[in-house]
Order: C-alpha cells, then sequence, then structure tokens
C-alpha cells in the first residue's frame, strides 16, 4: 500500500513538473532572446572596424561618444533601457520594435554638429558599423515590411 501511494506521489509530481516545463517553454518560445550593448565593446569592435580615413580623424573615445548618441536615441523612443542593459522592453521582445534608420541618422547627425563632434561622413561610417555590430550580438533583425 506505501508503495502505492509512493508511485502515485511520484506520478502526481512528474505530471505537475511536465506541465510547468511546458508551460515556460511555450512562453519562451515566442520571446526574443535579450541582446545586452556593452558600450566598450562596441566602440572597440566599430573602431577596429573603420576605414583608415576615418580612424585618422576619430578616437575611441569619440566613436563612443557617437555610439552614446545613437544608443540615447534608441532609448528615446522605446526601443532599448539604459547602456549595460537589455536592449528592450517586454513588449518588445514579444512583437518587435521598428527603428528607421533614416531618423536615427538624422537625430545623430544633428547632435554632433550640435555639440561641434565627428563631421557628418564620419559619424555615417560610425553608424553604418554600429548597425553591423546591433546585428551580430542579436540586437537587431531583419527590416521590417514597410506594407504592415
Amino acid at each position: 500500500m506505501t508503495l502505492v501511494v509512493f508511485v502515485l506521489g511520484a506520478l502526481v509530481v512528474a505530471v505537475i513538473a511536465f506541465v510547468a516545463i511546458g508551460r515556460v517553454v511555450g512562453e519562451l518560445e515566442v520571446e526574443r532572446a535579450p541582446a545586452v550593448y556593452d558600450l566598450h565593446d562596441a566602440a572597440q569592435w566599430i573602431g577596429d572596424r573603420l576605414p583608415d580615413e576615418v580612424t585618422a580623424r576619430l578616437s575611441y573615445d569619440e566613436v563612443a561618444q557617437v555610439l552614446g548618441w545613437h544608443m540615447d536615441w534608441f532609448f528615446e523612443i522605446g526601443a532599448a533601457s539604459r547602456y549595460g542593459q537589455e536592449l528592450a522592453t517586454d513588449a518588445i521582445r514579444t512583437d518587435g520594435a521598428v527603428a528607421p534608420d533614416e531618423a536615427a541618422i538624422d537625430a545623430v547627425v544633428a547632435q554632433s554638429i550640435a555639440e561641434n563632434g565627428p563631421d557628418a561622413v564620419d559619424v555615417l561610417c560610425v553608424l553604418d558599423l554600429q548597425m553591423q555590430y546591433l546585428v551580430a550580438i542579436g540586437a537587431v533583425g531583419s527590416e521590417a515590411d514597410p506594407a504592415t
């Protein structure tokens, strides 16, 4: 009799565990993996890949400054949290987000001009590599269909 109760208890625990695990797996299946952005790592990665003409004019600190402005823009539109944290809110991790490149470029170039930062060509080079870096870390996916 004790063996039957023990086996029944073990079966109940196993069923509860399988249901709980299945529910969590189902929830995680529709959620995008969080991407964590580290400004220092991004500046190093991008600075190492900039064309020679641009590296002659920009320091790593200036690259980091441009990247910071870009990430501030992402934060302002709600597509990112502050540096070193996840690059998404809960809604973005499940639904995705749209961040038009042109608006980001305009905002960062305007900020650079306002603060006597790097010229527009250098900013464009940094931002182009920034987008490649964001794709590499999984923070950015494919382009959204403009028809939807």
